[in-house]
């Protein structure tokens, strides 16, 4: 692909003569089309949506019923206005070819960037692999019998269809098993290219051929398209530096994997405002890494840099504010240190989060991703419970969560296959009695509003807090209660 320096003007040449004739492709050639930098980013992020749906929807346990799981897919799809891959992921209801040309454009360019920004590590590569095996497999079984045929011939898979001929003489020699294949269709293929599924007596053997079942045609031919694009990945991440060094598109793809998509939370549309008198309250709300920061302030009487960033960016978000913000931190850090230092060392870092210092930017709340792909050095408590906490002492926290004994288990065994998103959405549901309406959490404040929403509360109604001052909320601020079991959940790690 090359790269056209301008974005005012949209450059596409059109397909040249070595056209790509199908809709589903094993990505084997990197596509000679000219793109400019929009379209660069744009389809990027158009494909990472749809392997971010995969992900969520698989994880959220909806394949036991593959028809349905499907249905959701393309329902979800759909619904985030990904049209080009709607298009594609049908299985070839559009037919007309310049009608298809774009999205496969699309396609293809958007697999081969996705390349770059998922070759950098192995828990990465790990990643993309298993959710492009997904959409492929997902793909497949949307295409008709004829295009999958097409798909097997253009790719040189050696797989041919069953005549009906050939059928009946499975029939009459395997009888009910020949028969339950009748709605799934077979292939033949020398035996020698299917030797697993000939070990586990999977497929029919006939004068060198094995009759093999189109769902175990996937299953090879995906594990074509795995070991493949695991090559590919590699000889990527050693081109990778070099790549990375020009500047149109550098930091974009050093990037996009740990970038947040939603809801921009930097600006307040909560349906309540958050003050100091209710925080505890409405930390019954938080997401556990937002909990944890809490009940850490509220017990030690400080945070380091990294935490104060994380959690005082999440209370901005959730309606906390400026004023409100600054007699939270020095009720609390005063208790440890005078006033004066606290003023000094503290209070402007507080101001300039929400834009009223230095370049006056109104920052963002940190989103999951950022939070998961940061680093978190001993004694410290920001960073996401799921990844950066050991598994006891996460079954701890979800133990002082007072969720069940089977929410927990499900919890840990996410995490420890490194789906922390996945875990968090687990949690969410675990607490609140209820799914999330959208398909995963994503954000910690997004898992704040959908907690305030689910309870009901309407934090603005029990206090006017333009009628708080100084001292009475400290007074209220010693005198409530919290969550005596995470205080001591915390006063053993320090242990």
């Amino acid at each position: 692909m090359n790269f056209t320096p301008s974005r005012k003007n949209v450059v596409l040449e059109k397909l040249q003569k070595t056209s790509y004739d199908h809709d589903l492709q094993l990505y084997r050639e990197i596509p000679d089309i000219n793109i400019n930098l929009d379209e660069f980013e744009e389809w990027a992020i158009e494909r990472l949506k749809v392997l971010q749906i995969l992900e969520q929807l698989s994880l959220k346990g909806n394949t036991s019923n593959y028809e349905d799981f499907i249905k959701s897919v393309v329902h979800e799809i759909k619904k985030e206005g990904l049209k080009h891959m709607h298009k594609l992921i049908n299985g070839g209801i559009y037919k007309d070819y310049n009608e298809n040309c774009d999205a496969r454009k699309r396609d293809l360019c958007s697999h081969f960037i996705l390349r770059l920004i998922y070759c950098k590590s192995d828990e990465l590569r790990k990643w993309f692999i298993n959710r492009e095996i997904e959409l492929f497999k997902l793909r497949w079984s949307l295409l008709s019998k004829t295009d999958k045929l097409k798909f097997l011939s253009l790719n040189n898979t050696n797989y041919s269809a069953v005549s009906e001929e050939e059928h009946q003489i499975m029939a009459d020699s395997m009888g009910s098993f020949a028969t339950a294949g009748n709605n799934n269709e077979y292939f033949k293929v020398r035996w020698t290219q299917v030797l697993d599924l000939v070990r586990n007596r999977k497929v029919y053997l006939c004068d060198g051929f094995a009759y093999v079942i189109q769902t175990d045609v996937i299953s090879g031919v995906c594990q074509t398209f795995r070991s493949e694009l695991s090559q590919e990945l590699v000889k990527c991440f050693q081109k990778f530096s070099i790549i990375s060094e020009d500047e149109r598109f550098g930091a974009f793809i050093k990037y996009l994997h740990q970038s947040y998509m939603g809801k921009n939370y930097s600006v307040t549309e909560n349906m309540s405002t958050l003050s100091v008198n209710t925080i505890d309250h409405s930390s019954k709300s938080f997401p556990l890494c937002m909990k944890r920061l809490h009940v850490v302030l509220r017990s030690e009487h400080h945070l380091k840099h990294q935490a104060r960033q994380q959690y005082g960016l999440f209370l901005k978000g959730a309606g906390l504010p400026l004023e409100q913000a600054l007699v939270l931190w020095r009720s609390e850090f005063t208790k440890k240190m005078d006033a004066d230092k606290f003023d000094k060392q503290y209070s402007y870092n507080i101001r300039h989060n929400y834009g009223k210092e230095g370049k006056k930017v109104n920052y963002t709340p940190y989103s999951c991703m950022k939070i998961i792909m940061g680093a978190v050095g001993l004694d410290e408590y920001h960073g996401c419970p799921y990844k950066h906490t050991n598994s006891q002492a996460l079954k701890q926290l979800l133990e002082a969560s007072n969720i069940s004994t089977q929410s927990i288990q499900e919890i840990l065994n996410l995490s420890q296959n490194g789906h922390y998103q996945i875990a968090c959405t687990k949690y969410f549901e675990a607490h609140n009695g209820v799914s999330p309406s959208c398909t995963a959490i994503n954000h910690p404040n997004q898992f704040f509003e959908e907690s305030q929403k689910l309870k009901g509360f309407n934090i603005e109604s029990n206090i006017n807090d333009s009628q708080v001052n100084d001292s009475s909320v400290i007074d209220d601020i010693e005198n409530n209660e919290f969550d005596q079991t995470m205080v001591d959940f915390v006063d053993k790690m320090d242990q």
